[in-house]
């Protein structure tokens, strides 16, 4: 009777191939978090420039009316479009500004509001 011990074939087949799909799932995983790392990034930095420009135009009395432009370097990627409109109430007016910027082939957006008390 032959005492070897070790591994057959099929058993080291089969430990690799479920080694190979454990990579690829932890590739795939590592892959869309870093994917979502640079999304967020892009849009927490809209959101920031865009919380400017509402304060901007709401620290002082603003005329109403349309206004669009771009962002200086380095962060001229990023465009924007502001709207500053009568409210409701005669003392105050409305500020929307939208950011947008262009990722991966698409273009995304974030909209922010804002109120200029007189």
């Amino acid at each position: 009777m032959d005492d070897r011990r070790g591994f057959t074939l099929l058993e080291v087949l089969v430990s690799l191939a479920i080694l190979s799909i454990t990579l690829l799932l932890a590739y795939e995983v590592l892959s869309g978090a870093i994917g979502a790392e640079n999304r967020s990034e892009r849009w927490t930095v809209a959101s920031c420039l865009g919380e400017t420009l509402v304060r901007e135009s709401t620290a002082a009395w603003p005329a109403t009316g349309e206004s669009s432009g771009t962002f200086a370097a380095p962060m001229d990627s990023y465009s924007w479009k502001r709207s500053i409109r009568e409210a409701a109430h005669s003392d105050a007016r409305e500020v929307h500004v939208t950011v947008t910027w262009s990722a991966e082939g698409q273009e995304e957006q974030v909209s922010l509001a804002g109120v200029a008390i007189k």
